[in-house]
Parts: structure tokens; C-alpha cells; sequence
């Protein structure tokens, strides 16, 4: 049946009357009647009779009516489904980023996201750059924002930002009353160096060898919250993104940038055999108009320029 005459017959048993069925539903009377008849033709029985003036159901009727009115809720539900996921006011957002981003910058940009669409379930996982590429391909993270650690053919990506590292000094050590470091300056000094899960520590020791530096590993950490502390303490310079350096400020460490440059590029991460979603599209949008605007800029400039290590392309 028509959603018409599925209206039609639920209307007239809550009026009793094709004229007011068919008031209510912005039909002529001539045609709700017709349209009346041709049901009951196509069923080969009689849905309604009359009563004092009033169409009542008879059994059959109401049978047909109690399902009608079942079927017409759950058209009015599937209505509202398809508007809410038009309107990306349904459905969920799995989201995975590598902890530098995780800490500030990715939980503002969700945060205004969340806002818009206050419906959608989002969550958030901080993972290494290597297990977000893992867990993309897996299809067990819509979107991850990281550093290529390897290609795969089962994502796909676009870049987002280059990231400067800066000098991360012991403010009572020697190089913090400079205004720049060298690569130079590294040589033989103690060196708090990232995880080896960590794309950024190849790219530090890529950088280093190229200008055949050769600090002395102190401390191995996993996250750049833990690495200023101990730099903080005195144990050690360290490497971290300009965006770690802001977000993670504190007594006992300064942040100097480096002469000869050194950057690490962040990439929005998915799953390439994934059908598209209008939430996704919508989120990495989002972030790249973020990027975009300012937001990943390194206060930590140096007052004369460099050409920046770049980052590898996939």
C-alpha cells in the first residue's frame, strides 16, 4: 500500500468520516472516497460500514487499520532517520591521534565539533603513529591524525601540517642563554630521545647523522610531557614539536629553535576501502580549516631563517 492510502484509512477511523479523513488529509471528498473503494476492491473485503451516520471498522477493518498505523510509525521513524543522518545529527565518529596533537589541540577542534552535532558519539584514542596506521587499515578507527610510519596500501591520507622541533634546554645549562641552537650543539651533550615507537625519533636520528651529530642517549620516554621533566631536572637537552613546547611549559626548561631547521608532517589518516561518511568528510574539514587558521603555528621562530629537514612524503 501507498503511504496515502495507509494515511487515508487511519484517518478515517479516527474521524468516522471520509469528508473530515479527507479535509484533514488535502483531499476533495469525491477522491478519498474513490481511493477508499479501490482499497477495499484490491483486498476483496469491507474495511468500514455504516453506523448512525458514521463509518465504523468492521473486524477485518480494524486489523488492517492497527497495521497501517504500525506501518506508518515506522515510516515517520525512517523519516526521521534519514533527516537526522542528512543532517549529521546521528550516527558515530571513532577518532584516534598521536599524543603531541591529543593533548590540546585535537580535544578543541572535537570539542567545537561535538557542539554542532550533539547527537553524534564521538571517541577518542591516543595510539603511536604506527598502531594509528594499523588501526585504520583494521577499520577500527575512522580517522586518525599522525605520522606516516609506513605505506599501506589499505589507507589513505592527506597532509595537514608540518610541525617544527625545537631545542628543549636545562634552563640552567649553558645553550639556554642562546638564542638559537645548533645541530652541532648536541654532539656529546645528554639527550632525552623519544620512544622507539615513535616516528619522530627516525627523523631525529636521520637528522642527526646527516650533520654527524652524535648525542648521548640518556633517557628513552614515550611521551613529551615526561621528556621535559627530566629536562627539567638538568639529565638531558631534548627534541620536541613546537606544539608539545606550548602545550608543556614549565620551570627549569626553555625552548629555543633550531638554526638549521628540523620537521616532522602530521597527516589525516583513513581507511581507503571504506565507503565515504559525511561525518568524517565533515571532521577532517574541520581540522584542515584548522590548520589552516593559525592555530599550529610555532611561536618558537627563529630570528633568521632556515631550510627545514623535511618531512618524508608517502
Amino acid at each position: 500500500m501507498k503511504r496515502k492510502e495507509l494515511e487515508l484509512l487511519n484517518h478515517v477511523i479516527s474521524y468516522g468520516s471520509v469528508s473530515d479523513a479527507a479535509r484533514a488529509l488535502h483531499m476533495t471528498q469525491p477522491n478519498a472516497s474513490k481511493m477508499l473503494k479501490k482499497i477495499e476492491e484490491r483486498f476483496g473485503f469491507q474495511l468500514f460500514e455504516r453506523i448512525n451516520g458514521r463509518l465504523h471498522a468492521t473486524a477485518e477493518g480494524r486489523l488492517i487499520a492497527e497495521q497501517a498505523e504500525t506501518t506508518l510509525v515506522s515510516m515517520r521513524r525512517f523519516d526521521s532517520l534519514t533527516r537526522r543522518i542528512r543532517d549529521m545529527h546521528h550516527g558515530s565518529l571513532t577518532l584516534g591521534a598521536l599524543p603531541l596533537l591529543s593533548w590540546r589541540w585535537l580535544p578543541t577542534v572535537l570539542a567545537d565539533f561535538m557542539e554542532k552535532y550533539p547527537e553524534v558519539y564521538t571517541s577518542l584514542h591516543t595510539r603511536s603513529s604506527r598502531k594509528l596506521i594499523e588501526l585504520v587499515a583494521e577499520r577500527q578507527i575512522d580517522l586518525a591524525v599522525g605520522m606516516l610510519t609506513m605505506d599501506d596500501p589499505l589507507v589513505e591520507c592527506r597532509k595537514l601540517a608540518d610541525l617544527d622541533m625545537v631545542a628543549a634546554v636545562p634552563a640552567s645549562h649553558p645553550l639556554a642563554a642562546r638564542e638559537t641552537i645548533r645541530v652541532v650543539d648536541y654532539h656529546q651533550q645528554n639527550f632525552i630521545t623519544t620512544s622507539s615507537l615513535d616516528h619522530s625519533r627516525e627523523r631525529i636520528a636521520d637528522y642527526f647523522a646527516h650533520y654527524g651529530v652524535e648525542p648521548r642517549d640518556r633517557c628513552e620516554c614515550s611521551l613529551p610531557d615526561v621528556a621535559l621533566n627530566l629536562v627539567s631536572r638538568g639529565l638531558g637537552l631534548a627534541l620536541v614539536s613546537h606544539v608539545s613546547a606550548t602545550q608543556h611549559r614549565r620551570e627549569g626548561v626553555v625552548f629555543r629553535p633550531l638554526e638549521t631547521g628540523l620537521q616532522i608532517t602530521i597527516w589525516t589518516i583513513r581507511p581507503r576501502l571504506r565507503p565515504k561518511s559525511r561525518l568524517v568528510d565533515s571532521f577532517e574539514s574541520l581540522l584542515m580549516a584548522r590548520a589552516a587558521d593559525g592555530s599550529l603555528d610555532n611561536p618558537f621562530t627563529a630570528r633568521t631563517p632556515s631550510t627545514p629537514l623535511q618531512g618524508t612524503a608517502p
